[in-house]
């Protein structure tokens, strides 16, 4: 398990959203506090460890706030933790955040672009781990057919529509 070192809370339109930081950037962004694990959580190295991650705690607040405000927001600034991500996993993840606001991709394309086109699954099944939601954009994969499909944060499907819809609104601001 990563050392927490830090813990922040975000507003959304679901409630409130609970960042977990190690030293190594970004951990979790998860809707239920109780997935904190804050027994694991531990001092920053240093205190200037502790002064780089509340930065980036806030900037990932203000680009969150953007985010549900219907305004464009860059999460790609947002460094995150990759702790016991399997290299695959890492490749799926990199290639997810790449995907632009608004658009989506199936999981067999995912596949492709993370460097097994047939591993689909393997992708689901990545995306249903993906513990920093929204930073890593499981909400715009979706099945070859275009349904929307596995999306495990609260409200489910009618979350992951939500956020695409969002999504589609800020390219017309």
């Amino acid at each position: 398990m990563a050392t927490i070192c830090f813990v922040k809370q975000h507003d959304s339109p679901f409630g409130s959203l609970w960042s977990s930081w190690t030293d190594n950037g970004l951990y979790s962004l998860n809707w239920d506090k109780r997935m904190l694990n804050e027994d694991k959580r531990m001092p920053p190295s240093n205190e200037r460890a502790l002064s780089s991650t509340k930065q980036s705690a806030e900037s990932l607040d203000d680009q969150l706030a953007n985010f549900f405000a219907g305004l464009s927001a860059d999460f790609e600034c947002v460094k995150v933790d990759s702790y016991r991500w399997t290299p695959f996993t890492a490749s799926v993840y990199k290639q997810c955040r790449k995907i632009p606001s608004g658009a989506t991709i199936s999981y067999k394309e995912l596949a492709d672009r993370a460097g097994n086109p047939r591993a689909s699954r393997a992708v689901g099944s990545a995306m249903a781990r993906n513990r920093i939601p929204i930073v890593i954009p499981c909400h715009r994969v979706i099945s070859s057919s275009g349904a929307l499909c596995g999306f495990s944060a609260p409200g489910g499907l009618r979350t992951k529509q939500f956020l695409l819809d969002l999504e589609s609104q800020s390219l017309l601001v």
